[in-house]
């Protein structure tokens, strides 16, 4: 551990500990960034604060819970925080202080990343001020990014870019150190895919253990938009679904596809279908028992198709938008009545129910991602 400079330290009995603990903690005295000291026996060293009122201290406790105390400086050992964004800004102004620069630390300091196994995304905003160009410039900029990704626990540190306007739809980032290749686990799931290609929302968690706690044993269902797998594997790993058409367009998704399928032993279970998904529902027409429409901000250019890849028994379709919050019951009431309607031009007498709506995130101010659950069954 790191050796810090001269801290005051509280000494009392070590049958004391617990309760002078609380009280320095209480008062917000208590400095929890370093070690307290154990060097003499039957005696217990709690590190202060720059508030706490050291000179008074012994008299303070004394009359506060009759227990006797004394204040010594000693060097302490600094422990790990528990707080990344602590952790980060301490890595930040080390950095500055060691190359000598006046610069505000605040500004490097990300308040948002992402986390896909040993990469840590900073958030984009934080690589637009001047300050951020001046550190990228620096010569030791290496030893910063290390320090970085050390404070975030992480190998690998990049920063996201705008989603690029591609038919892709692809992620883009901007590497500072180690390989943008990922793989890790969530919710008893294997990805692995190139996150400097690839777009993955750890934001929708919630959304794919809600589609994964489904029941869909024995059903086939239709993935229009699979991507590398996101709501693919929760559907095949622990909502039990026999078979998963998963359609996918970005090369790079694909090969996280097949690389996630086949880590998680699923490979048997998906038929992947490269390309336009225009053209891969057209084949798939009356085979499923459930869809998925998991594109933002909008899933409408497959709804038709995705209604015709029903089974005659009908089924149900779990359809991702962008809504303004105040308008989320109309446009519910607008789908079921489109989707009324397409099942009447096309002749599949089903009735259309919404089961479900969920709000799964705020995409932007006033604006939600949410998903409606759509019951067509004859």
């Amino acid at each position: 551990m790191e050796t810090v400079d001269l801290t005051m330290f509280l000494i009392v009995k070590s049958e004391h500990g617990e309760r002078v603990h609380g009280l320095l903690k209480h008062e917000g005295w208590l400095d929890a960034e370093v070690e307290p000291r154990h060097e003499r026996p039957g005696e217990i060293g709690f590190p202060l604060t720059a508030a706490a009122p050291t000179d008074d201290l012994a008299d303070w406790l004394k009359t506060t819970a009759s227990i006797a105390g004394f204040v010594e400086a000693h060097r302490g050992q600094r422990r790990p925080s528990v707080d990344p964004h602590r952790r980060l800004r301490r890595a930040v102004n080390t950095w500055l202080d060691a190359n000598d620069l006046a610069l505000d630390g605040a500004s490097l300091v990300p308040t948002k990343w992402e986390k896909l196994g040993d990469l840590a995304l900073l958030s984009r905003h934080v690589a637009s001020t001047e300050e951020w160009a001046i550190v990228c410039d620096h010569a030791d900029a290496e030893a910063l990014w290390r320090a970085m990704a050390d404070a975030l626990n992480v190998g690998s540190l990049g920063v996201q870019a705008p989603i690029a306007d591609d038919t892709f739809r692809s992620a883009q980032v901007d590497m500072l150190l180690g390989e943008s290749d990922v793989a890790f686990t969530d919710h008893g799931m294997t990805y692995t895919f190139d996150a400097a290609k690839v777009m993955f929302s750890s934001g929708n968690i919630t959304e794919r253990r809600r589609i994964g706690n489904h029941d869909m044993r024995g059903e086939v269902v239709v993935d229009a938009y699979a991507g590398v797998g996101y709501y693919t594997f929760p559907m095949l790993v622990h909502a039990g679904a026999a078979h998963v058409h998963a359609c996918e367009i970005n090369p790079a998704s694909l090969a996280g596809l097949r690389a996630g399928g086949e880590a998680n032993g699923i490979l048997d279970k998906m038929t992947v279908h490269e390309g336009d998904n225009a053209v891969s529902l057209a084949g798939l027409k009356g085979v499923a028992d459930r869809c998925h429409l998991g594109l933002l901000p909008s899933s409408e250019a497959v709804w038709e198709a995705c209604l015709l890849a029903l089974k005659p028994s009908g089924g149900v379709l779990h359809i991702h938008m962008n809504v303004e919050e105040e308008h989320i019951d109309t446009w519910v009431n607008k789908t079921v009545q489109r989707f009324t309607v397409l099942s009447e031009h096309h002749q599949r007498g089903f009735h259309c129910e919404a089961l479900h709506v969920e709000r799964v995130k705020w995409f932007a101010p006033r604006v939600r991602h949410v998903v409606l659950d759509l019951s067509l069954r004859p």
